[in-house]
């Protein structure tokens, strides 16, 4: 998914740069915008790593139904945060949303406030370079999914299990 958004950022304007290394004899070029990409991965393996940590994978295949419920819900819960935290803000600066916010307001009046404020509240963060947008983004999609597999890792620790 977060491939996706960068093939998609590249598209639309974001400059991709390599950075050369050498090791010994070899020469080496690495994509800058793939290190975001590896670094929002190793994040992702450490949350679910954390959040498995209530159920050791090697006891996983024997698992009862609503342990495995709950695996399957902490994992889905963790990736709609990072998918709304990393993608919102591109949704609500496109201008297909405004165009449609602007119909909204045609249709019901009493909105055209709410979502004029909005648009005063995220227009400071529509006018950032693509590259500050990426950076900002992934940090915090991070953010979030780290945040969300505590609070789900230390839930589940809080469950009481028989034995």
């Amino acid at each position: 998914m977060d491939y996706l958004l960068v093939d998609y950022l590249i598209s639309h304007g974001l400059e991709m740069k390599w950075y050369p290394i050498q090791i010994a004899s070899l020469q080496l070029s690495i994509p800058l915008v793939g290190l975001t990409f590896m670094g929002v991965l190793i994040v992702a393996i450490a949350a679910w790593l954390n959040m498995s940590a209530t159920v050791p994978i090697a006891v996983a295949r024997e698992l009862g139904h609503l342990e495995t419920i709950r695996v399957l819900r902490a994992a889905g819960i963790a990736l709609f945060f990072f998918s709304a935290v990393l993608f919102v803000p591109y949704i609500i600066g496109a201008s297909v949303f405004w165009g449609q916010a602007s119909v909204l307001t045609k249709a019901v009046p009493q909105l055209a406030g709410s979502i004029q404020g909005l648009f005063y509240f995220v227009q400071p963060a529509m006018i950032q370079d693509p590259l500050t947008e990426f950076v900002i983004s992934q940090n915090a999609a991070a953010l979030a999914l780290v945040a969300v597999s505590g609070l789900v890792g230390y839930s589940q620790r809080r469950i009481k299990r028989a034995r």
